[in-house]
């Protein structure tokens, strides 16, 4: 084992409502899981830590104790969503102060749209990775191991002589390298039992909030998108703006189902999360893996998966076969108006094919979950008969277990962020610091005692 011990850190957003203390943005991103496996598999000591679980199970941790105690050396924050943008910069700043030899780097998609101006204006940061980071994190620890230069670490920006620098040698991971890495080990999370049944809004004050009968985990299937929705940071222009990345990678049936199965086997993992859906004109490789699925688990996976297209019958017969009935499809139309949904949503398709496909679906007995959505820039008329049409669905087929209508946000690198007044935005969130001014709850931080 290499004497470099590295932690990795996920930072939910904080709130404080009238002296009560909570937070959201739970749950990890996913990718934490695969550079942690990178680090180990070469050696190094790599540990992921969820402030929000460390902080529930005792009100006085605090991290900066933690990395001194440890010796930790390399420390990197995920800065995926933008919600997350106050509180772990601000984390990072009081790690920084009290451990001023620790070497701090941050990555995920926000951070990466924002490279250049948080290193800019945060000088505390040293190094940040911007797209995807599996070998990259490696490359830096050996970097920092070996006292190094950093000019050979692909995806890096840093800092040389004050001058910001991006290394010009990208790296996007292909099929290949995502059936290498390992997107689940809890043997390298700190209190992953805990962290396995962690609620979407996570209550400081309230005892057994970590106690929910199924424990969830999400399932990586691969990265890439061919769409480019009006609203999303990871559509096939953001990636190759943000990442690099220009073509669909998938991980292979075998591959995910011996993850799947070690979950169920050894860790009591009874509910799998799936979201990507990259190329509705050919669901070839979902449909095999769901046949695939069905053969080793005879129906008994549970499943929530969200798809960004509409779901073709073929697909619907290999996912009732691999699932069992309380799974559940989430289907996400928009919007009523056909007119609307074509310029939102690039997956396009009518209200009578929607109906059509729920007509199969209601046949064969599929829980499904229907979002519409709250959309910025349009009439109010507009979103109440978004409203009104999902009632309508909902009264009309017992197979919708759910109805949901959510706000849309503005997030980094969707494409209504490049021409807001084509969509009457008005003022919208444009920087990072726009980011972190609107996502501050209280100046209150993890590197405090909570109550």
């Amino acid at each position: 084992m290499k004497n470099l011990k590295c932690l990795l850190i996920h930072t939910p957003r904080l709130h404080n409502k009238n002296g009560t203390i909570t937070s959201e943005i739970n749950y990890c991103a996913m990718g934490l899981f695969s550079l942690a496996g990178e680090l180990v598999k070469n050696n190094f000591n790599a540990k992921i830590i969820n402030l929000g679980i460390e902080k529930y199970l005792n009100k006085k941790f605090l991290l900066s104790n933690y990395i001194k105690e440890n010796n930790i050396k390399l420390i990197a924050f995920s800065l995926h969503w933008n919600q997350t943008s106050y509180d772990v910069i601000e984390t990072a700043r009081i790690i920084k102060e009290k451990c001023p030899e620790v070497f701090i780097t941050l990555g995920g998609y926000s951070a990466s749209f924002f490279a250049e101006e948080i290193l800019e204006n945060f000088p505390f940061i040293d190094s940040i990775m911007k797209g995807e980071g599996e070998l990259s994190i490696v490359k830096l620890a050996e970097s920092i191991y070996e006292n190094k230069s950093l000019k050979n670490v692909p995806n890096l920006y840093w800092r040389k002589n004050s001058k910001i620098i991006l290394n010009k040698n990208i790296y996007v991971a292909s099929s290949e390298d995502l059936n290498k890495f390992e997107f689940f080990n809890p043997n390298n999370m700190l209190h992953y039992k805990e962290y396995s049944k962690i609620p979407y809004i996570l209550n400081y004050s309230e005892n057994n909030q970590l106690t929910a009968i199924s424990a969830t985990q999400g399932i990586c299937l691969g990265r890439g998108c061919l769409g480019n929705c009006i609203w999303c940071g990871g559509g096939y222009n953001s990636e190759k703006e943000v990442t690099g990345r220009t073509y669909l990678s998938y991980r292979s049936s075998r591959s995910v189902m011996s993850e799947i199965k070690n979950m169920k086997e050894n860790y009591n993992i009874n509910l799998f999360r799936f979201s990507f859906d990259p190329n509705p004109k050919d669901r070839k490789y979902l449909i095999n893996l769901f046949n695939e699925l069905a053969k080793e688990f005879k129906g008994e996976l549970n499943v929530i998966y969200n798809m960004d297209g509409l779901p073709c019958k073929n697909f619907l017969d290999s996912f009732k076969k691999a699932c069992t009935q309380d799974s559940r499809l989430v289907i996400s139309p928009v919007c009523y108006n056909e007119n609307l949904r074509k310029i939102y949503k690039s997956f396009y398709y009518t209200n009578s094919q929607l109906e059509e496909i729920l007509d199969y679906i209601e046949k064969e007995n599929i829980k499904t979950e229907i979002y519409f959505s709250n959309i910025p820039g349009i009439n109010k008329e507009e979103n109440e008969r978004s409203k009104e049409y999902g009632e309508y669905l909902k009264n009309k087929y017992k197979c919708i277990s759910e109805l949901n209508n959510y706000e849309m946000i503005i997030v980094p690198a969707s494409p209504w962020t490049k021409e807001p007044q084509k969509y009457n935005l008005g003022s919208i969130p444009k920087t990072f610091l726009d980011y972190y001014n609107i996502n501050k709850s209280f100046d209150e931080s993890f590197e405090k005692s909570f109550y």
